[in-house]
């Protein structure tokens, strides 16, 4: 008896989902169980399991290389980032998806245009205007930049994503004497906590991953972030790599458990209003 053609298809996408998923989950179970190794055991042993589990790895990675401020200033430029960008797109996609107004059009499609633009192209006169403003070497400057280059793909998303939100709620609320800024506040924010937390996940772990600006920008060794940080600590020292492991570890996990606790918000932020986008 031939097995039925769509079981055969079915199990041929499970075997491309596993080898896709093993040739994404190893490497970072690589890096996490190479953070505990000893110096010796990683060349010796480099594929297997640690035989014990070196924890004081973590302990003088975080002295050596400074980890605890450089984490903690990753922590504030992405934490204002994404409350900053959120914030933002998610008033000009209202405006956007909701409100005409001569102009609308070009101005929402002169915010996509700018998604092309990449970051190198703009460096130069960046730099010139953060140094104009007294921003180089502060936290700020990242801030700003990071939501400057995030708010066009973000309001794309949400603008969509508000787009597939039914009229007649906020029709209702209008008959009930709420302004527009009420309605955004009171019903559109409630409702779009997947699109919402789609821009986190998204705007949050390009924050804290970016290193071309914060090089540029960053000079004082008390405001660096954790990629600059890993940069220095990577060029300036003689490497042990578990320590760098460790180092990589740190910058990495939270990531993952950002997009764990966030994963079913994220995909139907990505999934809804894909339609009418």
């Amino acid at each position: 008896m031939r097995p039925h053609p769509k079981i055969i298809s079915q199990v041929f996408i499970v075997l491309i989902l596993v080898l896709f998923s093993i040739s994404i989950g190893y490497p970072a179970l690589w890096m996490i169980f190479s953070s505990f190794k000893t110096g010796g055991e990683f060349y010796s042993n480099p594929w297997g399991l640690p035989q014990k589990f070196a924890y004081l790895n973590y302990k003088e990675a975080w002295k050596l290389a400074d980890i605890g401020r450089y984490f903690g200033n990753s922590v504030v430029v992405t934490f204002f980032t994404v409350f900053l960008v959120g914030l933002l797109a998610a008033m000009a996609a209202y405006a956007f998806a909701r409100l005409k107004f001569p102009g609308s059009t070009f101005l929402f499609y002169s915010f996509l245009i700018s998604m092309i633009v990449p970051a190198q192209v703009t460096a130069v006169p960046l730099y010139v205007l953060i140094r104009k403003f007294h921003l180089f070497n502060t936290r700020t400057s990242l801030v700003l930049c990071y939501t400057a280059g995030g708010l066009a793909f973000s309001i794309f998303l949400l603008r969509a994503f508000f787009i597939s939100i039914p009229r007649e709620l906020e029709e209702a609320a209008l008959i009930d004497g709420c302004s527009y800024l009420g309605i955004l506040w009171r019903i559109i924010f409630p409702i779009s906590k997947p699109g919402l937390a789609t821009i986190a996940i998204f705007q949050g772990m390009g924050a804290w991953n970016e290193f071309f600006l914060a090089l540029l920008l960053i000079r004082e060794p008390s405001v660096r972030t954790i990629p600059l940080g890993l940069y220095v600590f990577f060029t300036q020292r003689v490497i042990d790599w578990t320590y760098v492991f460790a180092f990589l570890s740190t910058a990495t996990i939270p990531v993952i458990i950002l997009y764990i606790l966030l994963q079913r918000q994220f995909i139907s932020g990505l999934t809804a209003g894909a339609l009418k986008a």
